[in-house]
């Protein structure tokens, strides 16, 4: 979704997701402080975080709006660590300068890639953009987590700034459409609401074919790792570069 209304009320549409726990995890992967490539970065709270404990961040995001937004957020938070740079790319084609300490992809952006042949693009150009013994971390969602979202393929989501209406189709074995009527409220004082409408493609993939792809392609496995906090059906994956 390109819109810059989206890319402004994204914070509100994700604010029931605890960064400070999600980041407090990767962390516990990432003790010494390097560079990170974090794909698919949003809005910045994760460059945020890691800015403060002194990491240096490049941001990769296909959206030029998200972008700008995050851009805002971190100047507007004076933070002493300015070593930070934003790049409009698509995560399967970035190819980082300087080789990175941790390339990080959260929030399943795996999932909206197309398929098998660009998850193995994502894993390879990970391979290409980490110093050796660097470290790719990510997560990926099975099939469950279309039953611990939806209730006869219907989500409703009610907040004061929005509403979302989700619709969920199984497309084929392995992909989902999910498609998303925004509403956004234009003012606090009033009832006029402005909608955006975005079609979702979502990949599931097996996780022991992503365990042999990435073993295939230069990395070692370091660990695999679910939180229920974050979801029944939410696998992360802790790869190391060989």
């Amino acid at each position: 979704m390109e819109h810059k209304e989206f890319a402004e009320v994204y914070d509100v549409f994700m604010k029931h997701v605890d960064y400070n726990g999600w980041y407090k995890f990767l962390r516990n992967f990432m003790k010494k402080k390097g560079e990170v490539i974090d794909l698919g970065c949003g809005t910045g709270e994760f460059i945020y975080r890691f800015l403060k404990d002194d990491f240096s961040v490049t941001g990769i995001d296909l959206s030029e709006k998200m972008l700008e937004v995050a851009d805002k957020k971190l100047q507007g938070k004076n933070l002493k660590n300015q070593n930070y740079k934003l790049i409009k790319e698509n995560i399967i084609n970035y190819e980082s300068e300087n080789e990175a300490d941790y390339i990080i992809c959260n929030f399943d952006t795996v999932n909206y890639l197309k398929g098998e042949k660009e998850f193995i693009k994502f894993i390879q150009k990970s391979e290409k953009n980490l110093k050796k013994d660097g470290l790719l971390i990510f997560d990926a969602v099975g099939e469950g987590i279309f039953e611990e979202i939806f209730e006869n393929d219907i989500f409703l989501d009610e907040e004061e700034e929005y509403t979302s209406i989700w619709r969920h189709e199984q497309l084929s074995a392995k992909k989902h459409l999910v498609e998303i009527d925004l509403f956004i409220r234009q003012t606090k004082d009033d009832n006029l609401f402005r909608k955006y409408n975005d079609l979702q493609y979502k990949f599931i993939y097996d996780f022991a074919w992503i365990i042999e792809t990435a073993q295939k392609n230069g990395f070692e496995v370091v660990d695999t790792a679910s939180n229920p906090e974050f979801g029944e059906s939410r696998i992360f994956f802790i790869f190391k570069k060989k």
